[in-house]
């Protein structure tokens, strides 16, 4: 009769078994390499599987399907290969395996659900800071919203009003609608914001603005709020817009598009209840 201790050395030097390799090859792909005692290629396959991951989300490639039939065609070579008596060590379990999987997967939906998210710009309106298919890392901590792939998730409460800094660009959803914009907040509660021939005006001071280019479609120029500076356009050739002035109510707050003429934003919408607000940018990786 075995003690226990000669029972788990026995699981430990077993083999690794064709079938299961081909699995775990299809369906963990890394992860097979653990199983198979190669632990240096695991981490290899690994940061190589992150990396396509991100190219394939970036460009909308499929290069990830490769690993599908890489994987168990190299785990399978490998088996062949084994050597039935090379002690095999705890990770090599097919168990411990599917722990550690399931273990990086919740990682990252956590990650993705209450730390930092990334999302794609869908339209123009943020020129120039933001253009067509830039991605926007947004900070999810501390705000209004905890969302995972777009579906909210229960317990959010509204943002803390300390975190709403006028100068930065925020996601959030507008009044009565149920899709995301980003924009970038300009006014705060019981602000008075107008937008003047002369560029914005809050609380009777016009923001500072410098002209950086004019062509004949558009007028770019850096404009400054609150110490904080960033670029906006206008484009030429559209009729002039009144004078609109506008009064933020509490708990609500103002945004506008850096591509003022071609933005549906709060003049349009108005402003943003706090509640609304999700997330903040804090990283852009341009197209």
């Amino acid at each position: 009769m075995l003690l226990p201790t000669e029972e788990l050395f026995l699981i430990a030097v077993r083999p690794p078994k064709l079938w299961i390799a081909l699995l775990l090859g299809i369906f963990l792909q890394p992860f097979v390499f653990l199983y198979v005692n190669r632990p240096r290629l695991f981490w290899s396959y690994l940061f190589a599987a992150l990396l396509i991951a991100a190219v394939d989300w970036y460009f909308v490639l499929s290069l990830h399907l490769l690993f599908s039939v890489i994987c168990p065609l190299h785990a399978c070579w490998l088996v062949r290969r084994c050597d039935t008596e090379q002690p095999r060590p705890w990770y090599s379990r097919i168990w411990v395996v599917i722990g550690f999987y399931l273990g990086l997967l919740l990682s990252i939906l956590l990650v993705r659900a209450f730390l930092y998210e990334p999302y794609a710009v869908p339209s123009a309106s943020m020129h120039p800071t933001l253009v067509e298919g830039d991605v926007v890392v947004v900070q999810k901590w501390g705000y209004a919203q905890s969302a995972l792939f777009g579906y909210a998730l229960p317990g959010s409460a509204a943002v803390a009003p300390e975190r709403l800094q006028r100068g930065n660009v925020y996601v959030f959803y507008p009044p009565d609608r149920d899709n995301l914009f980003v924009k970038r907040l300009m006014a705060l509660p019981g602000d008075v914001i107008a937008l003047t021939e002369q560029g914005v005006v809050i609380n009777g001071e016009t923001l500072p603005e410098a002209l950086l280019s004019d062509t004949e479609e558009l007028t770019r120029f850096s404009e400054r709020l609150d110490g904080l500076e960033y670029q906006v356009q206008y484009l030429k050739g559209l009729p002039k817009q009144p004078i609109r002035t506008f009064k933020v109510p509490a708990g609500r707050y103002f945004f506008l598009g850096d591509n003022r003429e071609n933005s549906a934003d709060s003049r349009h919408w108005g402003s943003v209840p706090a509640q609304r607000i999700v997330v903040e940018v804090v990283a852009i990786v341009p197209k």
